[in-house]
């Protein structure tokens, strides 16, 4: 069985329980009043992202997924959008900013980028 025929086979599964054709089951205010069930999305793997990962709002802000391309940083949190425009990437980026001033405390010197792997 394919993953689209298992996705397929657990949808009608579930669809066929007793709960969901009584509509028994915690309900959050909006499925409430709008009658869409958005916990539909932690039952199946769709595949589709919603709330602040969903997509471009236009903001140089927004994080890059690891699985779109983007990178971690030494605390473990994604570059945001605005360290990839231009040419390079974020590592690139630090290289510049880093021999454009040098001495700043906001930038590495070249032993720490010999550390984090950005000069040799």
């Amino acid at each position: 069985m394919n993953d689209y025929q298992k996705i397929a086979y657990d949808a009608e599964k579930d669809l066929n329980s007793y709960q969901a054709k009584q509509g028994l089951g915690p309900k959050s205010d909006s499925t409430v009043e709008s009658g869409v069930n958005e916990m539909v999305d932690r039952k199946f793997d769709t595949g589709i992202r919603t709330g602040r990962e969903a997509g471009g709002t236009g903001s140089n802000r927004m994080p890059v997924p690891e699985e779109e391309g983007g990178s971690r940083d030494d605390r473990g949190r994604l570059a945001p959008a605005g360290e990839f425009e231009g040419t390079g990437g974020p590592e690139d980026k630090v290289k510049i900013q880093s021999e454009r001033r040098p001495g700043d405390q906001d930038t590495l010197n070249l032993q720490d980028m010999k550390r984090e792997g950005i000069a040799q």
